[in-house]
């Protein structure tokens, strides 16, 4: 299992600069809103019975925007899981989510970049990083 700070060192290494958020963030100022966040998508994301029938797994990372209202903005994905069936499945859980929470006024964003790390692993056990 990939940890969120190596997660966030990948993603900063292939584009130079990464300002995705990742679920698990220590940041006090967005720990609740992605604690929110997460557990919304995770009652949303199944693993495609098929997929687990076969059994396929793998982990992919998807980076993701949420716009001020709360709408989902770009949607990315960034490494596949080597499986459509399992990739698709993850962004329809982000698409089928949305509208997510309006982001903070404190905040002073647009929008929000997150980096999610979405974990299937054998007998149908899933996990959102």
């Amino acid at each position: 299992m990939i940890t969120a700070e190596i997660a966030g060192k990948d993603a900063s290494a292939r584009s130079g600069r990464d300002d995705a958020i990742t679920f698990d963030t220590r940041d006090y100022r967005y720990a609740g809103y992605m604690h929110k966040l997460r557990d919304k998508i995770q009652s949303i994301w199944v693993y495609p019975p098929a997929a687990a029938a076969e059994g396929k797994y793998g982990d992919l990372k998807i980076r993701f925007t949420i716009n001020k209202n709360g709408r989902l903005g770009k949607v990315e994905l960034v490494r596949t899981s080597g499986y459509k069936l399992l990739d698709d499945a993850a962004i329809k859980a982000l698409k089928d989510g949305e509208p997510y929470w309006p982001l903070p006024e404190e905040w002073g964003m647009e929008s929000y970049s997150i980096l999610g790390h979405f974990i299937y692993s054998l007998y149908g056990y899933q996990q959102l990083r």
